[in-house]
């Protein structure tokens, strides 16, 4: 599992979940009116198109415990979803 940066400096991981479907997870700051759950810090999650093309409308899960760094809840995330699912990463 890689960790990667998009463009705005966010921590990402891009897996593909089985051939040709890819996901991407990755951590996001919120401030303001953005900052629905007053968290300040959420995990995305959304489908691609191709490697390096997320499509779709992505799901942001607020992310409570401060104590966890940006990549450990990427790594923890991807290996539990794809666990629970029964899936092997291609």
């Amino acid at each position: 599992m890689e960790i990667q940066q998009d463009g705005n400096g966010s921590p990402f991981i891009e897996w593909e979940q089985y051939k040709g479907g890819w996901k991407r997870a990755w951590i996001q700051y919120k401030a303001d009116d953005r900052d629905w759950a007053n968290t300040g810090r959420y995990l995305n999650v959304v489908r691609c198109n191709a490697p390096g093309r997320p499509g779709g409308n992505p799901t942001d899960f607020p992310i409570f415990d401060t104590e966890l760094s940006d990549n450990e809840i990427l790594i923890s995330f991807v290996a539990l979803v794809n666990g629970l699912t029964g899936c092997e990463p291609v």
